[in-house]
């Protein structure tokens, strides 16, 4: 109750000297004036930019700032697959709002390293976040929550924490999928699925294919080294994926164009 009280008399407060502030100016959100609380007749809500804040703190988290991150664009379309890639990629952001009930509302960027395929996921991402269509996306790079994962499998608290997270965001984006399973085009020997692997990404991409959450993937595997590795959870991600696959080869490494 004390909390309660002081966020109302701050938002009161806030409310009184913005008449002698120029809120533009002074705010980064002219809502609810920077304390994410918002009175209405019904009582105090939180205002839409407390949802943004903790994406933002998320993503920054894994090394990731939404607001530096390159736009989708000035991603270069220089082929015929390019051209797809960034066209889906516009076209989901615009149509989100539809496409996210659909069956298969989610993406795929798959194959070729260098080919622009973190700039493509990374960029939608936060041009959700930094608007209004999807505040809560949820950026997981594999390796890194992967190693997270394993770790909090001893606390369990923390282990459910952390699922939840993945399984109940709106958009969830997960980078470099199976990264670790992949070596110069190949599949690694022995690339299947480690126990503890499947017992961390299983239940993520499964509750959110059974919940029909969009998801969106970058993964050096093609769809054929996908169902090498498990052909259940590959499944799940191509059947709700618009995909698009960046045949391996230097003509689909953007990086490496320069040196041809």
């Amino acid at each position: 109750m004390e909390t309660l009280d002081r966020i109302m008399r701050q938002v009161k407060a806030n409310t009184k000297h913005s008449t002698s502030r120029n809120s533009k100016a002074d705010y980064n959100c002219t809502k609810c004036r920077d304390t994410t609380w918002i009175e209405t007749e019904n009582g105090m809500r939180r205002c839409s930019c407390y949802e943004k804040s903790i994406s933002f703190r998320r993503w920054e988290r894994f090394g990731v700032n939404p607001q530096k991150v390159k736009s989708i664009k000035s991603y270069q379309d220089y082929n015929e697959v390019t051209k797809k890639a960034k066209s889906l990629a516009i076209n989901y952001i615009q149509n989100f709002q539809a496409i996210k009930h659909e069956e298969e509302n989610g993406l795929a960027f798959l194959g070729q390293p260098g080919s622009g395929k973190s700039h493509l996921v990374i960029g939608i991402g936060a041009n959700f976040i930094k608007g209004v269509i999807c505040p809560n996306v949820i950026y997981m790079p594999y390796l890194e929550a992967m190693k997270e994962l394993k770790c909090a499998q001893f606390e369990s608290d923390e282990y459910f924490r952390l699922l939840n997270k993945y399984t109940k965001a709106d958009l969830l984006i997960i980078d470099d999928l199976f990264k670790d399973k992949v070596k110069n085009r190949e599949l690694r020997e022995n690339a299947e699925l480690t126990e503890a692997d499947t017992r961390c990404i299983l239940p993520i991409i499964n509750q959110r294919y059974i919940n029909n959450k969009p998801t969106i993937y970058s993964s050096e595997c093609t769809p054929n080294m996908l169902l090498d590795i498990d052909e259940a959870l590959a499944g799940r991600i191509l059947e709700r994926s618009n995909v698009v696959v960046f045949k391996y080869g230097l003509e689909n490494n953007y990086r490496m164009r320069k040196f041809k």
